[in-house]
């Protein structure tokens, strides 16, 4: 039907299928000159578009991998910022924990669990410094806080309702400059824009709602060593007092340059020698790997101490770490296991002694697992290649000259008339008397 989509009683305002000019020009017009005020008027045009895209992305101040819609001028001045996002989320917290909070989420049909879910998504999401500039769309924000979609909508009805978030733009369609300024931006096609979300801390509820008690931090031993260092030597790099010239001979002063230029320190430098030589060789990379693989496999064996002492073990026990993985000698130790009858402990005290006694039982010099099965996977390649040669012979046999011949008759027959058919096979030379 004419003005209708797919048989819909509703027709639409245009087709939904791409309408080509070019094609439905009759043959006088279809390669008629375009004159060039035409031309001019369509350049001017294209470049005020552009432009026009440009100016719309530069003060929309896009980001992130989705167009979202620009922000009408002095919402932002009316809309206060955060404090931060720790102190943001304990805001939530203690508001949905008050009865106010309690009776929303009861009118709204939601827990108030899944309500701090959701506003710690949108702070994850949100800019650090203003919480603002939150584009995600219902459905990323419902599967990052595990959620459903109309969970998300009755908290943030909720989240509105405790003045901690405001909705800034409602998400709509594009039209087609703002479609354009998003293909523009992230190179994709995008049809539709989420809503823009800020999260605030209203004054009465930065006053109301004490921030949290953060406790102070230990100081490291690094921070410890450093500054008990520099304790011991500012008086030794500066020995002049603050009330006495620097460049005063009474001053003891001595010039770093030349204490480091006679240092033995710089002249073992310059000499190509080093200062720190290493007390043992690394270990290989491939021993180290293959003791994380074992204790990832096998946490039961991991050591009260260093990871080193299981690659101790691996190496005195004479296993070829280049062939044997961390996974193979877990495997092969479960193997054994089951192979003797026993079980592994619940508890094992010492796991490094433990280890050692079990690989000194096991014979590392037979295939491991992972060549097993790389030499199956040969096998298995192989028997697969000879099967589709095997094909490719029977249907190069099966398409023979006397078959292709045999075929083109059948469809020759088949097209050709009833009429024409019998004069073909009277005059075809086997079926004359």
């Amino acid at each position: 039907m004419t003005g209708t989509s797919q048989g819909n009683a509703h027709p639409e305002p245009a087709s939904t299928l791409p309408h080509n000019t070019i094609l439905d020009r009759s043959p006088s017009t279809r390669h008629a000159p375009i004159s060039d005020d035409e031309w001019a008027q369509a350049v001017q045009q294209a470049t005020e578009n552009v432009a026009r895209i440009e100016t719309l992305n530069r003060t929309s101040n896009q980001r992130g991998n989705s167009w979202s819609l620009p922000i009408p001028d002095g919402t932002y001045s009316r809309t206060p910022t955060w404090t931060s996002r720790t102190h943001w989320q304990h805001q939530v917290r203690t508001l949905l924990n008050s009865p106010t909070g309690t009776t929303l989420c009861t009118n709204h049909t939601i827990s108030t669990e899944a309500v701090f879910a959701v506003a710690v998504i949108h702070a994850s999401l949100a800019e650090s410094a203003t919480g603002r500039s939150v584009t995600a769309s219902r459905e990323t924000i419902a599967r990052r806080a595990g959620v459903s979609t109309p969970t998300v909508k009755r908290a943030r009805r909720v989240l509105t309702a405790l003045g901690v978030a405001v909705e800034l733009v409602r998400g709509r369609y594009l039209n087609r400059l703002e479609a354009m300024a998003a293909e523009s931006h992230h190179g994709h096609r995008q049809f539709r824009a989420a809503s823009t979300w800020a999260l605030t801390t209203p004054r009465p509820v930065a006053t109301t709602v004490a921030p949290p008690f953060t406790k102070a931090r230990k100081p490291s031993r690094a921070t410890l060593r450093t500054a008990a260092y520099r304790s011991r030597t500012t008086t030794r790099n500066h020995p002049q007092s603050g009330t006495r010239d620097p460049l005063s001979p009474s001053g003891g002063f001595a010039l770093k340059a030349l204490a480091f230029k006679i240092s033995p320190t710089r002249a073992q430098t310059r000499a190509g020698k080093t200062t720190h030589q290493p007390t043992n060789t690394p270990r290989p990379i491939h021993l180290q790997r293959a003791a994380a693989e074992l204790i990832a496999h096998a946490p039961a064996l991991t050591p009260a101490s260093h990871i080193g002492m299981i690659c101790h073990t691996l190496q005195q026990s004479g296993i070829d770490t280049t062939r044997w993985t961390g996974r193979d000698i877990a495997h092969q130790l479960t193997t054994d296991t089951q192979q003797r009858g026993w079980t592994w402990p619940n508890h094992i005290p010492q796991p490094t002694a433990f280890l050692r006694w079990r690989l000194t039982h096991i014979d590392w010099a037979a295939t491991t697992p992972t060549e097993r099965n790389d030499e199956h996977n040969r096998t298995r390649r192989a028997e697969q290649l000879t099967r589709h040669a095997e094909l490719r012979a029977r249907d190069e046999r099966n398409a023979s000259e006397a078959t292709r011949t045999e075929i083109l008759r059948t469809f020759r027959n088949i097209c050709t008339p009833v009429a024409d058919r019998r004069v073909h096979d009277s005059s075809h030379p086997s079926n004359r008397p």
